[in-house]
């Protein structure tokens, strides 16, 4: 097969599981779209200004993304726009992305009932094509989204996008040892996970952080939550305590990262 083949090929695989995933999204959106929108100001606050210790991976994600107001922020992969109300609550200007119409339109309406809706603009497209002019944004938060789509691709597109010196950080799931892989075939699945999800290896992380520019700063989240967390614990007490222990673990035996996941990290356009 010559090179021009399998690009097509490549890329007709990846059109598929774009629309797979569109259809996906669109009825887990549909599904959530009579929850109640607002959300409360102390899940926003969490946010700001977080310590670089925290023990929960998203929240070390924003403080990754630094001071974000007046800056504009690609939350690329918005889904049901969670991650879009809070950055523009917290003073960002949001570009919101998603492949799913109904993520967007659920979106527009989150941002809308907390008041922040003249901050965000709404584009459908796939990861890796995004819509935006070369240097557009200052920041791209890109939480979950690799190990669906082309992430070189995406990758590409986040550095063309990036002004010199922006920021782009990844919370993405890990693969983890063969055994453990073969071990989460017996645990629930996530509601969300679709079969077309290929969790990254290290050396994936690493050739994401090239195409950007620079590898940043990262750490590990996520070993016994890894596993509690499929069983939907109910108490946020409960969700924090594993997390703790999850943090202590992974400072205390460094070999355990090998277990770990989500992966959280930053790459700069150098």
């Amino acid at each position: 097969m010559s090179k021009a083949d399998q690009t097509a090929s490549q890329r007709q695989i990846f059109e598929g599981r774009a629309e797979r995933e569109r259809q996906h999204y669109n009825r887990l959106a549909t599904r959530n779209g009579a929850d109640d929108l607002t959300m409360p100001q102390w899940n926003i606050e969490r946010y700001r200004n977080v310590p670089e210790d925290t023990e929960f991976p998203l929240e070390y994600a924003y403080h990754l993304l630094g001071d974000i107001i007046g800056k504009t922020v690609l939350d690329l992969g918005c889904g049901e726009g969670l991650n879009t109300t809070i950055l523009a609550a917290l003073g960002a200007n949001v570009v919101a992305v998603d492949l799913s119409d109904e993520c967007l339109e659920l979106t527009y309406r989150r941002a809308r009932a907390n008041g922040v809706a003249s901050r965000v603009r709404l584009m459908q497209s796939d990861a890796a094509g995004i819509p935006l002019q070369d240097g557009e944004a200052d920041r791209v938060l890109c939480a979950a989204i690799l190990h669906h789509v082309d992430f070189l691709q995406t990758a590409r597109h986040i550095h063309r996008i990036l002004k010199l010196g922006g920021l782009s950080v990844f919370e993405e799931p890990m693969t983890g040892p063969d055994w453990f892989c073969a071990v989460k075939k017996f645990l629930p699945k996530d509601p969300a996970a679709t079969d077309d999800e290929r969790p990254l290896s290290l050396q994936d992380v690493q050739a994401v952080s090239r195409a950007v520019g620079r590898h940043g700063r990262s750490r590990y989240f996520g070993v016994v939550a890894r596993v509690a967390t499929r069983f939907n614990p109910a108490e946020f007490a409960t969700i924090r305590r594993f997390h703790r222990f999850d943090r202590w673990l992974l400072k205390t035996l460094p070999w355990a990262q090998a277990f770990a996941s989500p992966l959280v990290w930053a790459a700069q356009k150098a």
